[in-house]
């Protein structure tokens, strides 16, 4: 918590240019390298270290087979290391290696076709590892590589459009590879493309807002990729890029302090991302670390508005706490607010009682009353007190996990109600996703209407879902389901953006489906959308004015 560095154990061997990979272990195999002070040109190191965190210290493990520098490291699906490439005196390496970290020992695999130094090498989902571009001793490399763990060869795949070394390789959400900048020669790279495992095929994608080299590219919580620092023509840089692969395109963010490069970035457990050491601008060597703060767009503020009955039909709101931390958060049931000016909503629900429960369907809380809550003087000073006092709050601090809210009316009354989830701890890691509300869909002002808010500074891209006969079906066994769901989505303005009937005859009905939130009956409605930070409203109703229990959904992709 103190922000500082504390020295730990010394490695046996100085080195640069080696590859450093964590285990499943918990361990660090630090591999090769070189040093200049060995007997051969370069210096290069077959050598291997571990570093134990648990003891601060190192040891040596078994040599590679062949030293090396400029290499890269893998670790594949099974735990074991795949080294390929790099360099030594005599040249540029075609040969690979694999170390088992339950023996300590290194064997020789199927070798690179190419020989290549200063490429970069990725897992992909499907367990093979791509390795693209680098230098070898005709020049700059286009090509690209496959390696199969299951047999041990290298297959080509295709090649990139621009010959690169000093790039990146980020393995994306979607399972394509992201490439990009780099050098050609000394000319710096403005460039990006992606690879599509499916097709073995490479496509451009959106430039850099500055060509550069010798960076850094980090995947973030929110799935988008930040590049920082380098260098170009002009020397080292500050600066820094997002890329969302939703749009394909790069925006600025915020500089680094120091213009650096050949420094590492790591991304870290609360979702920041500590850049140490490097090159700086005039060629100097630096000591310095800085950590980038993600700027995470999220969900945040939901609330339906639906009609409440008993049994099955009262209001039940579900949402998810997502991250690492526990998250403040506080959950309203209004009733009597709604039949007051400026809403004048009939029939709404006289006296609200809100019940929150967990994953497992056990009751964590309840309020009837919001002013008789132990509690009572944090909802107040929350800022999110109901207006009336027969309304319903309960605030309390959530892990991470799945939650459900009810809303119900007191003596089994009935009546339009409104639940709601604040975020009070916008400042945590944790935030809330995935947000729906089931409850009983009528006609006129009794349909059920969804709020939710996109928080800043990026866009964030949703899929909005509205159910009805999956409820009716097993597991969920819901009378009187919904027969056909229609959702419509405006914006804070009450501006229609979006509407549709049954999800497959939407424009982009193969991106739903894609994107694993496709709603299981074709008579129900999907609207897959990127939204800017701002308020909007999805309205769930039923075709030809229908009625019947109902579920909106909110997913944040």
């Amino acid at each position: 918590a103190s922000g500082t560095w504390i020295g730990t154990g010394s490695l046996a061997t100085a080195r640069s240019g080696y590859t450093a990979t964590l285990l499943p272990n918990g361990k660090v195999l630090v591999v090769g390298g070189a040093n200049g002070n060995s007997s051969s040109f370069l210096g290069e190191l077959a050598s291997v270290e571990l570093y134990d965190p648990a003891s601060g210290t190192w040891m040596a493990t078994g040599n590679l087979g062949v030293a090396r520098f400029s290499h890269t490291a893998t670790l594949l699906s099974n735990g074991q290391v795949l080294v390929a490439g790099g360099e030594e005196s005599n040249g540029f390496l075609t040969s690979a290696e694999l170390y088992d970290p339950a023996s300590g020992t290194w064997m020789a695999t199927g070798n690179l076709g190419v020989a290549r130094f200063s490429h970069t090498a990725t897992l992909l989902s499907n367990g093979q590892v791509l390795v693209a571009g680098g230098e070898e001793s005709n020049g700059f490399l286009t090509s690209a590589e496959l390696y199969d763990p299951a047999s041990g060869t290298w297959s080509a795949t295709g090649s990139l459009a621009a010959a690169r070394w000093g790039h990146t390789e980020t393995l994306l959400p979607n399972g394509k590879v992201l490439v990009a900048g780099g050098f050609i020669g000394i000319s710096t790279l403005v460039s990006a493309e992606l690879y599509d495992p499916a097709s073995g095929t490479w496509t451009g994608t959106g430039s850099l807002g500055s060509a550069r080299g010798e960076h850094t590219a980090t995947l973030l919580p929110n799935g988008k990729v930040l590049l920082a620092g380098g260098s170009n023509s002009t020397g080292g840089l500050a600066s820094a890029e997002l890329f969302d692969p939703a749009s394909g395109t790069w925006s600025a963010t915020g500089n680094l302090a120091a213009a650096r490069k050949g420094y590492t970035a790591t991304l870290l457990p609360n979702g920041k991302v500590l850049i140490a050491a490097g090159v700086g601008h005039s060629g100097d060597v630096l000591a310095t670390a800085e950590l980038y703060d993600t700027p995470a767009s999220r969900l945040v503020n939901f609330s339906t508005r639906g009609f409440v009955q008993t049994g099955t039909e009262v209001l039940i709101g579900g949402f998810i706490v997502t991250g690492a931390s526990p998250k403040q958060v506080i959950l309203r049931a209004l009733g009597p607010t709604l039949g007051r000016a400026p809403f004048n909503v009939p029939n709404a629900l006289a006296n609200t009682v809100l019940e929150l429960y967990d994953a497992s369907n056990v009751l964590i809380t309840s309020n009837d009353n919001w002013g008789s809550a132990p509690n009572a003087s944090a909802i107040s000073a929350s800022g999110f007190a109901p207006p009336n006092n027969l309304e319903s709050a309960i605030v309390t601090t959530l892990s991470p996990g799945n939650y459900t809210a009810v809303v119900r009316g007191a003596n089994n009354s009935s009546g339009v109600a409104l639940v709601e989830g604040y975020d009070l701890d916008a400042a945590a890691v944790s935030t809330f996703g995935n947000v729906s509300t089931r409850g009983l869909v009528r006609s006129g002002g009794n349909v059920m209407i969804a709020g939710v808010i996109v928080q800043g500074p990026d866009s964030e891209n949703v899929i909005i879902r509205g159910l009805g006969p999956t409820l009716g079906q097993p597991p969920f066994n819901v009378p009187n389901a919904l027969l056909d769901p229609v959702l419509d989505l405006r914006d804070a303005n009450g501006n229609p953006m979006m509407t549709n009937d049954n999800w497959g005859s939407a424009s982009n009905a193969a991106a739903i489906s894609s994107s694993g939130y496709a709603p299981p009956n074709n008579l129900e409605a999907a609207i897959l959308i990127t939204l800017a930070p701002g308020n909007y409203t999805a309205i769930l109703s039923g075709v030809n004015e229908t009625s019947g229990v109902g579920l909106v959904e909110v997913y944040a992709q």
